[in-house]
């Protein structure tokens, strides 16, 4: 059995199949990935305005809400321009993460929560880091650019509920 053959001559290796196809794939990509995160990170926050005994791990969580509900409409504006499906429900993780959460209440909830949100921006800079320094498609490679700090911000709160716990931010 030889090689199937090749129906563009000359192009085998030059450029990786899905660049050669998408040059916006990883654009793509950010996109998927960002609203996801978004849409954790807001059913995260809502239930942490609801069940949370920390007034700072209810107000991050309210916070997390307000932010990441804006992206969601401009990563979801960015979709249709990319000629791609999102969907703004949260995925199976956020579900799991509901899931463990449930069980929990007072301190414990505080914690588990803010290492959850913690991890979850994590990711998020690093997706938006990503796209900022090699996206392809300008407008959200300077969307990415612009809410960058912010999302690095969001980042650092959650990591300071998570190194505290709520023994000194309980009120």
């Amino acid at each position: 059995m030889g090689a199937p053959q090749n129906p563009m001559p000359g192009t085998v290796g030059a450029v990786p199949q899905d660049q050669m196809a998408d040059p916006y794939g990883a654009d793509k990509d950010f996109v998927r990935s960002a609203v996801e995160s978004s849409a954790t990170e807001v059913h995260l926050g809502k239930i942490a305005q609801e069940k949370a005994s920390s007034d700072a791990v209810k107000e991050f969580g309210k916070e997390m809400v307000e932010a990441n509900t804006q992206t969601s409409q401009q990563l979801q504006q960015a979709a249709t321009a990319l000629k791609i499906q999102v969907s703004d429900d949260p995925p199976r993780k956020a579900k799991r993460d509901e899931e463990k959460l449930a069980k929990l209440s007072g301190a414990d909830f505080d914690r588990a929560f803010a290492k959850m949100a913690a991890d979850e921006q994590k990711q998020a800079v690093k997706q938006f880091e990503r796209e900022a320094k090699n996206g392809k498609a300008s407008s959200l490679k300077d969307y990415a650019s612009k809410n960058l700090a912010a999302e690095q911000e969001r980042q650092k709160k959650a990591e300071e509920l998570a190194g505290t716990g709520t023994a000194t931010v309980a009120k």
